[in-house]
């Protein structure tokens, strides 16, 4: 088996000494702080761009500086400032109290309002903007179509009578659109599931960087002249595990062992670099990169979250009650 490509290298079992200094666990100590910080800017770097909150900032500096300056001129405190909140009065707005929504909606009333234009400049005026990419979405989307005889036939069996061909074509259009929005919610389900991925990877990382840490100033300990090396790495702390995983529990429990172990023997010595190499090899495995996954497709599972996503977002279970026949709930059709 090819063993992972990593910042980090495995001690041999033999001849190990030279190796073992006190510079050498200071070097690798700090390339490991490295890898864990490269990874955590990586990991905030993501986080940032897929969440949506703090888009308000900016339009939050102009009232922060208004609000600082009125703070600083103010002569005298406000007596409705001051006085004591009665138990009624315990839910009530401050007066003059701004959100970042209400300061965003001031903001925009504040623009020059355009002129109206009607559907005709405003489709010239969207796809004037669109780049070659998003104008190739764009026409794939527009030609696209549902296949008509097939909204004929769905729309006769529900109505039970025969439906005008200007019908199904709104019909198509309505269906090609909750396609659309079902897709594009399925793309953010994946991403955020890569996502969670890319940050348990990234925990588990930082929790072997700190294994190794530990395993590595004891074996330094052992076979140096030095009686300890003072740094914020306790040696001898027990870690924790999860007991359903019978191999990651034998093998942390032979880790405290070895690691609380007062012994100095060519035995003890051997079998904590083993569990080092162990650890090395897991540690230069994992990789906190989704990029690779990006261009990943679609799975079920993730058309199944966006459907019900989609369900508790417009507070409608869509039970489709034309499906309904018979006594009860149950479904005609499966």
């Amino acid at each position: 088996m090819i063993e992972p490509h990593g910042p980090l290298d495995r001690i041999p079992l033999e001849n190990y000494p030279p190796q073992l200094t006190i510079a050498n666990y200071m070097a690798i100590k700090q390339m490991i702080d490295q890898v864990i910080n490269e990874d955590q800017e990586y990991v905030n770097w993501k986080l940032k761009n897929q969440r949506t909150g703090g888009t308000l900032d900016k339009y939050l500096y102009s009232y922060k500086l208004e609000e600082e300056y009125e703070r600083e001129n103010r002569e005298k405190i406000n007596e409705a400032e001051s006085k004591v909140l009665k138990p009624g009065d315990f839910y009530d707005m401050p007066k003059g109290m701004k959100f970042p929504r209400d300061i965003y909606d001031d903001q925009l009333r504040q623009l020059p309002r355009p002129r109206m234009l009607d559907q005709q400049q405003v489709r010239k005026l969207f796809v004037d903007h669109l780049d070659e990419e998003q104008m190739n979405r764009y026409e794939v989307f527009k030609r696209a179509s549902l296949a008509k005889n097939q909204i004929k036939k769905i729309s006769s069996v529900v109505t039970n009578q025969t439906v005008a061909a200007n019908v199904n074509l709104l019909l198509g259009g309505i269906g090609k659109l909750l396609v659309g929005e079902i897709v594009e919610k399925a793309l953010d389900v994946k991403q955020k599931w890569l996502l969670s991925m890319m940050v348990n990877k990234f925990h588990e990382r930082k929790v072997i960087g700190n294994k190794l840490k530990k395993h590595l100033k004891k074996l330094t300990i052992l076979v140096g002249t030095a009686s300890g090396i003072d740094d914020e790495v306790d040696e001898e702390e027990s870690d924790s595990y999860y007991d359903d995983d019978k191999e990651e529990t034998a093998f942390v429990l032979e880790s405290n062992k070895l690691l609380k172990s007062s012994k100095n023997t060519e035995e003890i010595r051997v079998r904590i670099i083993k569990q080092y190499n162990i650890l090395v090899t897991q540690f230069n495995k994992l990789n906190v990169s989704v990029e690779k996954y990006i261009n990943s497709p679609l799975l079920p599972e993730h058309i199944h979250e966006a459907w019900r996503l989609y369900r508790l977002e417009n507070d409608t279970v869509l039970s489709a009650h034309w499906r309904t026949q018979g006594e009860g709930n149950g479904l005609l059709f499966r």
